[in-house]
């Protein structure tokens, strides 16, 4: 059974290595405005920062794809009984990825035709893994059935209001003037990623600048990748964590406190970075110099612009910029067995936790969490439950092998 923690820090970490039989990807492809109008606005639901949004492929039912700005291919991860969908000229190939696993096999097909609210795509190239290695419907707590990423950058200027939870995408051609509160960065676009140069500065006091992949599919902070720079340290309190997960297998890593993040006169402080396994991520550490990627934890403090079309990007604080950062204060790993159907079970308790130590065990179904009743609470709901200060008190209704059973805990910080 996947699992998630209430703060999991959910990294697709989808970057493609192809066979070589592909060929060049996005050739042909074309993306854009079905009507007369510079802009579009999309609504969009958010859910461990993740921004999920409706697409057609061909003549598909409305399908739910995570916007991955780290992602270069159009990945259908899972289709559910109730879904159908036909491909155009599809045949098999290798992929890999992140992780310690092994490769995977997908069918290729171009061709296609994509549709969102206002957006049209024609020779559209799909990827469709064969095994559902991401569990996206069961940690997202909905269906989700793929990743889409750099089809949308490309082809637009994208505003990203996560205070209204709306993409907006413009016309790629248009002047669009900067917002007086906003500040512009220069965005270095290669092989179809976006990366920035931050700043980051560390327990003992050290800054270092630092190349970052802007990652929208990362709901952590900031990833740093230990090997490419020698400067770079862990904190001295860490904790061991599923950082997430790649195509070619899980992410583990490390977790620990940084003194602050800084990106031109906006200044982050005490927020939890992730250090990944050496091993993980061996092969993302020669792309493009990076020093590992800055996720949407972050972005989600701001309204955020990017220009591709002008390699730049624009931030404005939103209400949550002065928000301290927490992680999993409570211990414990929740599961959807039934996306969608507000149905949450306890999968795991880490030692020497919260929920260790007030008699949390896995397999014991969620029922009630501070008087409200979790049935009528969708994920994104219930993880603002836990979305809060040390020392708060967190009641629990459970059930336990047919019996209901009461649980009190106290939130706790853990680095």
């Amino acid at each position: 059974m996947a699992r998630f923690s209430p703060f999991l820090l959910l990294c697709l970490c989808c970057c493609l290595f192809l066979s070589e039989a592909v060929g060049q990807a996005f050739a042909n492809d074309t993306v854009f405005f079905s009507t007369k109008r510079k802009s579009v606005t999309i609504p969009f639901k958010l859910v461990h920062n993740l921004i999920i949004i409706p697409i057609q492929i061909n003549n598909s039912n409305e399908l739910n794809f995570i916007l991955d700005s780290g992602v270069k291919n159009t990945l259908i991860t899972r289709l559910h009984y109730s879904d159908s969908l036909s491909l155009n000229e599809a045949g098999r190939i290798t992929i890999q990825g992140l992780g310690t696993g092994h490769e995977l096999e997908a069918i290729y097909s171009k061709g296609n035709f994509m549709r969102m609210p206002g957006i049209e795509g024609v020779n559209h190239e799909v990827y469709v893994l064969l095994e559902d290695v991401f569990n996206l419907s069961t940690r997202m707590g909905m269906p989700i059935h793929g990743i889409i990423g750099y089809d949308i950058f490309r082809n637009f200027i994208v505003k990203i209001n996560y205070s209204s939870k709306t993409l907006t995408l413009y016309r790629p051609d248009i002047e669009l003037k900067v917002p007086k509160k906003a500040e512009v960065y220069p965005l270095h676009i290669e092989n179809t990623k976006a990366y920035v140069e931050a700043g980051v500065r560390q327990h003992n006091g050290d800054s270092i600048k630092v190349k970052l992949v802007i990652d929208t599919g990362a709901s952590h902070s900031i990833s740093l990748y230990l090997p490419t720079d020698e400067r770079l340290q862990l904190p001295p309190k860490v904790m061991e964590a599923y950082l997430g997960r790649g195509l070619s297998g899980d992410i583990n890593g490390k977790i620990g406190r940084i003194n602050s993040f800084s990106l031109g006169r906006y200044e982050l402080q005490n927020l939890p970075a992730s250090y990944p396994d050496e091993e993980s991520i061996k092969a993302a550490l020669n792309l493009a110099n990076r020093n590992g990627n800055l996720g949407s934890d972050i972005l989600k403090r701001f309204t955020v612009i990017f220009d591709y079309p002008h390699q730049r990007m624009m931030l404005m604080p939103n209400s949550k910029y002065r928000e301290p950062f927490y992680y999993n204060m409570t211990g414990f790993e929740i599961s959807t067995p039934l996306p969608g159907a507000n149905f949450y079970v306890v999968s795991h308790v880490i030692d020497d936790s919260p929920a260790k130590a007030s008699g949390l065990l896995p397999g014991d179904q969620l029922i009630n969490i501070n008087g409200r009743d979790c049935k009528q609470l969708a994920l994104d709901e219930l993880l603002e439950l836990f979305d809060s200060k040390p020392g708060r008190k967190v009641k629990l209704k459970l059930k336990r092998d047919s019996k209901l059973v009461n649980v009190e805990m106290v939130l706790q910080s853990r680095i």
